[in-house]
């Protein structure tokens, strides 16, 4: 198979590191500031759905500010089969036999309802919802992904892995050796790993490919609920600020240990 052409990202926020660049992540709901961070590094974003799936943290949730003494609460999309110890990204399948959608937008409504830029972004998120049709969850987290990049112009192309191995690419592995076969698909020749790579990275491998690990530094802003806290879903910062939001996306720091 031949590598998959990318074009170099223009944005300001992409990484002073050699073309091109990769950047992957397993699938997360509504993302936070630091996943939108870590693709806007890159030239090129993988969904990174041919692995396991992961229960009990933001594949299928994520947290929205409130006015509360905790702050916060989730969204949680219910999933068929959840009691099986193992499930693969194609198994898993949405409950629509429960009012998700109503529960997820009424929440949503209540919590931001008074932020200066309801109007706007409570429409579009609500057409996300309304418009979705199927039961696979891989496909509804695909649409916010895609909206949270467009929302902070990031203008770099998405493969989902699960794709690309039916179009023949040979995306096999685990740890570094997934993460290098990763890399032929497109010809990259920088890898940015999130903190965590640290944990797993086999660095003699990494003959041809330069890698860095994000450092991101979350931003300080406004929420109408009250005293600022961190790591919401991105919609927190588009429903305060709107198109103004990039400007709070500073460029992710990034560290070669």
């Amino acid at each position: 198979m031949q590598p998959i052409e990318v074009n170099k990202n223009t944005n300001s926020l992409r990484a002073d590191l050699p073309f091109p660049i990769l950047v992957a992540h397993q699938p997360e709901f509504l993302p936070w500031l630091g996943n939108i961070s870590k693709a806007s590094l890159g030239d090129v974003y993988f969904i990174l759905d041919t692995v396991q799936y992961v229960k009990e943290v933001f594949q299928n949730r994520n947290k929205i500010r409130i006015k509360s003494s905790k702050g916060w609460q989730w969204l949680v999309i219910p999933i068929l089969g959840g009691k099986k110890k193992l499930l693969n990204w194609q198994e898993i399948k949405i409950d629509n036999s429960q009012p998700w959608k109503r529960k997820h937008l009424t929440a949503i409504k209540i919590s931001y309802s008074k932020s200066p830029f309801f109007q706007e972004i409570y429409s579009e998120i609500e057409s996300i919802y309304n418009n979705f049709k199927g039961d696979k969850l891989i496909d509804f987290i695909v649409e916010f992904i895609k909206y949270s990049h467009k929302k902070f112009d990031l203008n770099i192309p998405i493969y989902k892995t699960s794709d690309l191995v039916k179009q023949g690419y040979n995306i096999k592995g685990s740890k570094s050796d997934l993460v290098l076969s990763m890399c032929e698909v497109v010809n990259a020749k920088t890898f940015i790993f999130g903190p965590q790579g640290r944990d797993y990275i086999e660095k003699e491998k990494f003959n041809q490919v330069e890698y860095r690990f994000q450092n991101f530094d979350h931003p300080t802003y406004k929420q109408i609920q009250g005293d600022f806290i961190s790591h919401m879903s991105f919609i927190d910062l588009l429903f305060n600020y709107g198109d103004n939001s990039i400007n709070f996306l500073n460029k992710s720091q990034y560290d070669e240990q």
